[in-house]
This record gives structure tokens, C-alpha cells and sequence, in this order.
């Protein structure tokens, strides 16, 4: 699920998957892109012959076949998200605090409108970079030059549309602030999207170490900014403008590096590098509506105060990004490997055990979320949120669904046709039940049809992974799981005792029920027989794997 307006720089990344709490069904990005990119570059002659495309060393530029467990294996990428993670997790917990309730709600609707144009605009033109630039090397600076000046150029495009249709927007939303700030909006918008190509032209040039200390840099600067504007002025103007400073920083940062060596265009090469990005920009404009609807139906239709509500009820705590994402893509390497010796069982072994791994983390998280609802807003966000609480616990259902990692199934499997049907019949679904679920039940009912259509979709695609297994649907899901759900189960009445009788600060009342909870969870796990051998994630030093070879 989202936070109504956490969707900060999505297109960038690894690859071109979100990067904050966006939804639990991001991967929708990455899949799309690549079913119309796909089939773009197949029509398009983009690499016309075989000899112009260079050998990706095996696992997306890794040296080192990775071994172990699917979680090891996926472990940088994990690493990675978490740096980003723990630089932009303070940001909603400091502005509920400083901002009032009907600012916060402001500023999360000016978020949803940039984010918006941020990952529609640029058209795929950033992960073109990542699909030509190691192909051709020798053309870098045509790359890099027509993805620096189209993003600028679509930058200015989105302050245009902001200041125009920002009046008109603010109106439909009820609220007279947002027009105010629409300026600021429209002003960091631009240079967002300026930037928006910097680390990915580093990343497709090799350069992974420069890539992610501009990530992680501009990431510490941007945070700082925006807080240290809140907290000084107590205003979403202030945050604002903290936000102008960075991104405008970030923005010349990009184009000293990427112009130093002058900008070069040439019209055959951009029709060629547009016939692989536009792809791009389809999907998002498909798939954009559909994660967003929800927030944009509830916002124009409650008070920004409601809808600041409304988006503390949607926050996720960035765990199931960290391990969803990483997990998803080391499975389709893996499913790769298998298919390739024709082992379909050996396959069907690997995405059960990723399904256990995922689920061994994400089933208790929901539980132990559900029972603890009201003191961890309350810590999180303030008393002022509480009515924040059903919407929260409705919002974490999707959780334990996120333990099926079948977007890398998918795509291991080449089903590109079959991804882009059940994104099609998910935005059709999204509508009607969204719209519907609002007005009979409000807000949480808006919710509650987004996340129909989404685990309607996610069943669909779970039966169709069951059926490239040669299985069924109970027969592709390992036996852990149903231990998991039980013991999460028989741990909640512990944990939420716990909980319950805990004095003290908030922090050390959730603290305490947390870990009795847990407590109870391994217990009752290690009860069952299906305890995860924890001692396996562990890294070996070389010379026990030398020995045990030996033995």
C-alpha cells in the first residue's frame, strides 16, 4: 500500500522498481516495462545484431555465481534498500508532528500530484540508459545527452501543468492551501525530474560504488532539508522550499557530471532510444491509475485533515520492500538456472522455499501490527491519529500476500502476455470496486476495493505460477506456511497480553509486547518442527565450506 504520496523517485533503482513504501504490488513497474520494452526492442531492431550485444555476467552483474539460500543470495540487494529506507523513514513520523493535521494532509496531496508526473514523464528514457549504454558503449554520450535533456525538457513541462491546472485541482480537492503551494510544488517537480537520470547514467556505465553514493548522498541531503525546513518554519511551505534546495542541488549536480564532456544528439539514434523507452511511459500510464486511484478518489473527496488521516492509515514499514523486491528478482534468476537443466521441480523447490522465507517474516508482521495498531500510530504519529487505526489495520492484510513472490515467477517464465492481461483486468477491477467500497463504507471502503482487485489479481496469478509448476494451487505453497499462519495465530493472545499490561513509555510497551510475541512465535514454530534453519542465513567463513567439502 502506499502513504498517499510516498511514491518519492520510483522510476530509479536496481532496476526500475519503487524505492519507498509505495505499494506492495510494485513490482507492476518492473513488469510492465519489461513486457512493452520487450517487445519494442523486438520490433524495433534496437540491437540489430547479435555480435553488438554484450554478455551481462551472470545474476545482473554480479562476478560470482550466487550460492545458498534465496535469502543470502539476495542479501546486497537487500542492504541497499535499507540505507535508503532509514534515511527517508523519519520523514512522514517528523512531519505529522510539526505539521498540522490539515497541512500534512496538503502536503500529501501535493506529493500524489509530483509523484504522479514524476513516474509518468520521463517515458522510460532513464532505464533506456541501462538497456543501451552497456550494448554500445562507444554512443554513451548520445545516451546520456538525450535522457539529460528530455527529462529537463519534461520537467518543465510538469511546472507548466502544475501551474496551470494546479487551481483547478486544489478546487476539486477542497483545498485552498494546495493552490498556494503549488509553485514549490511545480519548482522541485521540475528539477526531480531533471535529476531524475544521474545515478541510473552511472549505474549502465558500471560505475555501482558512484551510483549508490549519489543515491545514498542525495538522499541525506534531500531529508535534511525538508525537515530542517519543517521544523524552522512549522509549515508544508517551509518543507517545501527545503525540498526546492535539494532537488535544484541534485539537479545542477547531474548536469555538470553528464555534460562535462559536452552534449552530443544525433535524431537516429534518440528515434531508436524513444522506440525502447516509450514502452516505458505506456506502462506507467497504465499502471499509475491503478495503484493511485484510491488516494486520489479520497482526497477529493474529504478534507485534507481526513486525508492526512487517511494516508498515516496507509503507511507501511519499509520491511516488505527490503525483502519483497531483492527475493523476487534472485527467484527468477534461480528459476532460470532450473529451466535451463529442465528441472521444474527443482523450480517449484525454489519458489516454495522463497515463499517460506517471506512468509516466515511477513505473517507475524501482520499479526503482531494488527494487536499493536493503536500504540504504534499513537507512537509513530501522535494521539492526533488514532482514527487512523481501522484504515491501518486494513491496509496490512495485503502483507502476508506479499510472501508469493510470483512477479519473479512470472517473468523467469516469460508469461509477459499473461502479466499484461492482469493489469489491464486490475486497473478495470481498481475503478468500480474503489468507487463503490467509498460510497458505502468512506474512505476504508476505497481501500478495501483497491486491495480486492489487487489480491484478485494476485489469486490469478498464484493459479497461473501453479500451473507452469505442474501443481496445484495448495501444491505450490510450501507446509511452513500454514504452521507460520497458525503459530502468528496462537502468538497474538501472548503478545497482545503483553501488550496490554506493559507500562511505561510507548516505545517500551511495544517493545515488550513484541517480544513476547516473538517469543511465542519461535517457540510454537520450533513446537511444530518448521523452525527455519536460521543458522543457514548465516554467512560460512571459507575454510569451514573447505572442510565440509572435504568431508
Amino acid at each position: 500500500m502506499t502513504g498517499l504520496g510516498d511514491w518519492r523517485d520510483s522510476s530509479r533503482g536496481w532496476t526500475s522498481g519503487t524505492r519507498e513504501r509505495a505499494s506492495l504490488s510494485n513490482s507492476d513497474f518492473v513488469f510492465m516495462g519489461d513486457i512493452l520494452a520487450h517487445c519494442a526492442a523486438r520490433q524495433a531492431g534496437l540491437v540489430r545484431y547479435r555480435t553488438t550485444a554484450h554478455r551481462v555476467p551472470h545474476g545482473g552483474g554480479m562476478h560470482d555465481r550466487p550460492h545458498g539460500s534465496i535469502l543470502r543470495r539476495a542479501g546486497p540487494l537487500m542492504l541497499a534498500r535499507l540505507g535508503v529506507a532509514a534515511l527517508t523513514f523519519a520523514i512522514p513520523l517528523v512531519l505529522a508532528r510539526v505539521l498540522l493535521p490539515e497541512s500534512y494532509g496538503t502536503f500529501k496531496q501535493a506529493w500524489l500530484l509530483s509523484n504522479t508526473l514524476f513516474l509518468v514523464l520521463p517515458l522510460g528514457l532513464n532505464q533506456s540508459l541501462v538497456y543501451f549504454v552497456p550494448r554500445e558503449p562507444g554512443k554513451k554520450r548520445l545516451w546520456q545527452s538525450h535522457a539529460l535533456i528530455l527529462t529537463t525538457v519534461l520537467g518543465a513541462v510538469a511546472a507548466a501543468l502544475l501551474l496551470g491546472f494546479g487551481p483547478l485541482v486544489a478546487s476539486a480537492f477542497h483545498n485552498p492551501e494546495l493552490a498556494a503551494v503549488m509553485p514549490y510544488v511545480a519548482a522541485f517537480t521540475a528539477f526531480k525530474l531533471a535529476a531524475s537520470c544521474f545515478d541510473l547514467a552511472w549505474m549502465a556505465e558500471g560505475r555501482i560504488k558512484a551510483s549508490a553514493i549519489v543515491r545514498v548522498a542525495s538522499e541525506g541531503f534531500y531529508t535534511a532539508c525538508m525537515l530542517a525546513g519543517a521544523v524552522w518554519t512549522r509549515s508544508v511551505e517551509g518543507a517545501f522550499a527545503g525540498v526546492v534546495i535539494a532537488t535544484f542541488a541534485k539537479a545542477a549536480a547531474c548536469w555538470m557530471a553528464l555534460s562535462a564532456g559536452g552534449l552530443r544528439i544525433s535524431p537516429r539514434e534518440l528515434r531508436r532510444q524513444l522506440a525502447y523507452a516509450l514502452p516505458f511511459g505506456a506502462a506507467f500510464a497504465l499502471i499509475i491509475p491503478q495503484q493511485q486511484f484510491h488516494s486520489y478518489l479520497v482526497s477529493a473527496s474529504v478534507t485534507a485533515a481526513a486525508f492526512a488521516v487517511y494516508a498515516v492509515g496507509c503507511f507501511q514499514l519499509p520491511v516488505v520492500d527490503m525483502l519483497y523486491t531483492p527475493v523476487s528478482e534472485i527467484l527468477q534468476l534461480g528459476i532460470a538456472e532450473h529451466e535451463a537443466k529442465g528441472d521444474n521441480e527443482g523450480a517449484l523447490r525454489l519458489f516454495r522455499e522463497a515463499v517460506a522465507r517471506l512468509s516466515f517474516v511477513f505473517v507475524p508482521t501482520m499479526v503482531l501490527l494488527a494487536i499493536s495498531a493503536p500504540t504504534l500510530i499513537s507512537f509513530l504519529f501522535t494521539d492526533r491519529y488514532l482514527a487512523a487505526v481501522p484504515v491501518f489495520r486494513l491496509s496490512i492484510i495485503s502483507i502476508p500476500m506479499a510472501a508469493l513472490p510470483l512477479d519473479g515467477v512470472m517473468r523467469a517464465c516469460a508469461q509477459n502476455k499473461f502479466m499484461f492481461r492482469i493489469s489491464v483486468l486490475k486497473l478495470g477491477l481498481t475503478v468500480p470496486l474503489a468507487w463503490l467500497g467509498f460510497h458505502a463504507l468512506g474512505p476504508i471502503g476505497a481501500l478495501g476495493g483497491w486491495i480486492c482487485a489487487e489480491e484478485t489479481c494476485r489469486f490469478l496469478l498464484l493459479r497461473r505460477a501453479a500451473h507452469l509448476f505442474g501443481t496445484t494451487i495448495l501444491g505450490a505453497l510450501p507446509r511452513e506456511l500454514w504452521c507460520q499462519t497458525a503459530a502468528a495465530v496462537l502468538a497474538a493472545v501472548p503478545g497482545a497480553v503483553a501488550l496490554h499490561l506493559a507500562g511505561g513509555p510507548l516505545l517500551v510497551q511495544l517493545c515488550t509486547g513484541g517480544i513476547v510475541f516473538a517469543v511465542a512465535y519461535l517457540a510454537i514454530l520450533r513446537a511444530l518442527g518448521v523452525l527455519p534453519p536460521v543458522r543457514a542465513w548465516i554467512p560460512q567463513k571459507a575454510p569451514l565450506v573447505l572442510i565440509r567439502e572435504a568431508a
